[in-house]
């Protein structure tokens, strides 16, 4: 099949699984639409697709469309949606959500995602670094993990976690044994089961939470920075901006003539 090609095409090139996924679902959902691998149904695709998805998610399937471009030697190429840098998010993870969250899950008797939770909120990992962290690894105090790409860094699980987790939690291996999607899946099912707002609640928000309150509590960007593992200083800062409604508080303090 052409798409398991590409797939492996992708893994070649070390993007991480949930991007080589993300990928794919664009080509069978541009097959499964009807659409040519020509340019002018590539270029109507995408003008659907800017009609009614944002340009967060058009840019993403105008890559992957690119990507495949790339694989079968097309010579055309999508140009993506321009977008402009915004200072705010539209929503957050807060802490009363994620203590509500943590307590609702731990009432249940459900400590793998207890656990889990945790995890990604302590440490500020990425989906795909989390998926290979097992509980021998909070014993010892770090993980050595494939970052993005093919780059390997460390991952440090602080001294409260660890005592906290393994003072109650001691089932052997993977912390969460399941893929991107599905865990993306059931945080949206405990969302509506808890009655947490399910914006926020989605596996990435976890590493911004992080990366919000360790710079409040050091206020050291640049120990952030290495934290978070980006080469860049600028891809860190767009984990600390503020909300709309928090610029829209605080510009309407600022302007009072």
């Amino acid at each position: 099949m052409e798409i398991e090609k590409f797939k492996k095409y992708l893994k070649r090139q070390g993007l991480s699984n949930s991007t080589v996924e993300s990928y794919c679902c664009t080509l069978r959902l541009f097959e499964r639409e009807g659409f040519k691998w020509t340019f002018d149904d590539v270029c109507k695709w995408k003008e659907i697709q800017m009609q009614n998805h944002k340009p967060g998610t058009v840019n993403i399937r105008v890559h992957a469309l690119n990507k495949y471009a790339e694989y079968s030697k097309a010579r055309w190429r999508l140009k993506p949606v321009k977008i402009q840098n915004q200072q705010y998010v539209e929503s957050q993870l807060t802490l009363s959500q994620y203590n509500k969250l943590l307590s609702c899950l731990y009432d249940d008797g459900n400590l793998r995602w207890w656990v889990a939770i945790k995890v990604l909120a302590s440490t500020g990992v990425r989906i795909s670094e989390f998926l290979q962290i097992k509980l021998e690894d909070l014993r010892r105090g770090y993980a050595d993990v494939c970052g993005k790409g093919t780059k390997y860094r460390r991952i440090w699980f602080p001294a409260k976690l660890r005592q906290e987790v393994l003072s109650v939690y001691h089932e052997e291996g993977y912390l969460l044994p399941y893929s991107d999607g599905v865990i993306r899946k059931r945080l949206h099912s405990f969302a509506n089961k808890y009655r947490i707002p399910k914006e926020p609640l989605h596996p990435h928000e976890f590493r911004a939470f992080y990366a919000r309150h360790v710079y409040e509590k050091c206020k050291d960007l640049k120990f952030l920075q290495d934290l978070l593992g980006h080469a860049s200083i600028q891809t860190t800062m767009r984990y600390l901006r503020k909300t709309s409604k928090g610029v829209s508080r605080r510009i309407s303090k600022i302007v009072t003539w």
